[in-house]
């Protein structure tokens, strides 16, 4: 992808075009920030209801995600909570650092099965999930949760992914 975007923003600027680059999901520093502001609010909101969650799943593809939501959670001292990235692009030697892989195969890859029980979450719940970000961080979560039998306060981070929705 980024080769493919490097390669249009010269084609533009060739062409005496003014192209700005934006970068995909939150991979850089302002998306890393967004999540420790992100965090501050979670704190704000369990600081009112009395919530504190115990983990956060979250889907992982770059890490940024996960680095915002680790330095909110000590910002705010919150450092025991456990962050759990369930990797949705990187194998296991370039996501080691605490991602649960879950790719099935790569980026825009995924079973049947996840996608037969996202079908039903969704119609059950309301909330859309895609097959390629969130909702192989989601169906992660719930496997992990299941194989592991965890408790207490769980908490799903949505982060999107609406753009990767397939027919």
């Amino acid at each position: 992808i980024s080769k493919a975007m490097n390669d249009a923003m010269e084609r533009f600027t060739r062409q005496k075009c003014k192209p700005f680059y934006v970068t995909g999901g939150g991979h850089d520093l302002p998306g890393g920030i967004a999540f420790i502001d992100a965090v501050k609010e979670l704190y704000q909101y369990g600081v009112v209801n009395n919530y504190k969650p115990d983990y956060i799943f979250h889907a992982s593809g770059t890490g940024s995600t996960q680095a915002g939501i680790m330095v909110g959670l000590d910002l705010v001292g919150w450092s025991d909570v456990k962050v759990v990235g369930i990797s949705v692009a990187r194998q296991e030697e370039r996501g080691k650092q605490i991602i649960a892989d879950y790719l099935y195969g790569g980026y825009e890859c995924y079973t049947h099965e996840m996608k037969d029980y996202l079908q039903k979450v969704m119609l059950h719940t309301g909330l859309i999930f895609d097959m390629t970000y969130s909702g192989k961080g989601f169906y992660g979560m719930m496997d992990v949760i299941k194989h592991h039998g965890l408790e207490g306060n769980i908490l799903f981070w949505h982060t999107g992914g609406l753009m990767n929705m397939q027919k």
